[in-house]
């Protein structure tokens, strides 16, 4: 890969950088799969509300990926934030890097980074949740070793169907 990639915690003063992070990856991400007012409709306050709660609970990992000290994408995980997920497990959260940061082996490290988390915790199996509508990422957690062991689909809001990949540590 050739370059230095770190991941360091979000300072609660940095979350609106990372909400504007979000509103990035969010349109590269989801803007051919939902329709536009979901993007148009992004609630930066709310979101930065949201972002300072997961930056300050214990439970949770919320990290920038930084490659070659610009910022990349950003990681949440620990335990599960969505109803989708086996209760008490340990869960990648968010995973987002920016389109020209995917498929340089970033994400790949970033997943290495829950493994060793789920090792010094003695567990031996994360989870995550992926858009059903969102191939390139199905596509990456199932190359990368992830099972699909649940989906939820069939929403009229399409932002709301799921699938479930468990990963082995």
């Amino acid at each position: 890969m050739g370059q230095n990639v770190t991941f360091r915690r979000v300072i609660q003063y940095e979350v609106p950088a990372l909400v504007k992070l979000r509103l990035v990856t969010r349109i590269e991400t989801y803007s051919e799969i939902y329709p536009s007012e979901w993007i148009e409709g992004f609630d930066f306050a709310k979101s930065v509300e949201r972002f300072e709660k997961i930056s300050l609970d214990p439970a949770q990992i919320l990290q920038f990926i930084e490659v070659d000290g610009d910022i990349a994408g950003y990681l949440c995980y620990g335990s599960e934030m969505e109803q989708t997920m086996p209760e008490g497990s340990i869960c990648i959260n968010m995973l987002y890097l920016l389109r020209k940061y995917q498929r340089c082996g970033i994400g790949t490290l970033a997943l290495e980074q829950v493994r060793d988390y789920c090792r010094a915790l003695g567990r031996d199996r994360f989870y995550n949740g992926c858009n059903m509508h969102n191939d390139s990422a199905l596509q990456f957690y199932r190359a990368l070793g992830g099972r699909k062991i649940a989906e939820y689909g069939g929403h009229e809001d399409r932002g709301l169907d799921q699938a479930v990949f468990e990963h082995l540590v």
